[in-house]
């Protein structure tokens, strides 16, 4: 399955499924406005925006002059059409920056993995961007903390880029880098978080067949006993600024 269907098959559920609760979304969305310096005067564009919550969000908290949420599934981009506060634009990332559409700033929240040729892109992207200009990759380790059955847990490391990666390919690209680690827990009811992996919200968990996804959550089940479950989310912040 390609990621595109893969986000297809999920946009009309997408935000009814993600069961991450108000707490950790706030504290995304504050560390996301103080690591881009986000203010009123910015144009934001938002890769892999999915269906925009965050996107329109952002697009609220810090008064954005404009938002554009960049997203390649045009099941999800229908999706963020719905709101009002932000342009969704149904395009790959390279395309988007090479259509002469301005912006300030730019966020690749959780898409990073996703992104072809990344070390070409940066040298792309680099002097398109204004000077002072900057962009936030949130990512994860490549050992995820997430309560995943032992395949899922492989799969995503497989296809996750480490930070090193990353930082090295940024500095290439004549950003200059700032990383911080930060973690969030919060507690779900079991059957929600089975829940979302049966609609495998998480992109990596699209190769896995429904047999596959409930021999997993019986993995789980053997694990954890009790009827809640904490979801301990390790993140990556790498703010690149072009100076």
């Amino acid at each position: 399955m390609t990621q595109s269907n893969h986000f297809d098959s999920i946009a009309d559920v997408f935000n009814r499924i993600w069961y991450f609760s108000d707490a950790y979304k706030e504290f995304v969305t504050t560390h996301i406005l103080e690591d881009l310096s986000l203010g009123s005067e910015d144009i934001l564009a938002d890769i892999g925006g999915g269906t925009g919550s965050f996107t329109s969000r952002l697009g609220y908290e810090a008064s954005l002059l404009k938002a554009y949420c960049i997203e390649p599934s045009s099941a999800m981009c229908e999706e963020a059409s719905k709101l009002e506060n932000i342009t969704p634009v149904c395009s790959d990332a390279h395309t988007f920056v090479t259509s002469n559409t301005p912006f300030t700033k730019m966020l690749f929240k959780e898409v990073i993995h996703h992104l072809p040729e990344r070390g070409a892109f940066w040298k792309l992207l680099h002097p398109i961007l204004p000077q002072g200009g900057k962009m936030l990759i949130i990512t994860r380790p490549k050992n995820i903390a997430f309560p995943f059955f032992a395949s899922a847990k492989e799969v995503f490391a497989r296809h996750q880029p480490s930070q090193e990666l990353i930082e090295t390919e940024l500095k290439e690209g004549g950003f200059e880098i700032i990383t911080h680690l930060r973690s969030h827990t919060f507690t779900l009811a079991k059957e929600d978080w089975y829940t979302m992996l049966r609609h495998r919200f998480m992109s990596d968990l699209g190769v896995f067949s429904d047999e596959e996804i409930e021999a997993g959550i019986e993995e789980i089940e053997s694990i954890y006993t009790e009827e809640t479950i904490d979801i301990i989310d390790n993140l990556i912040f790498i703010t690149a600024t072009k100076k």
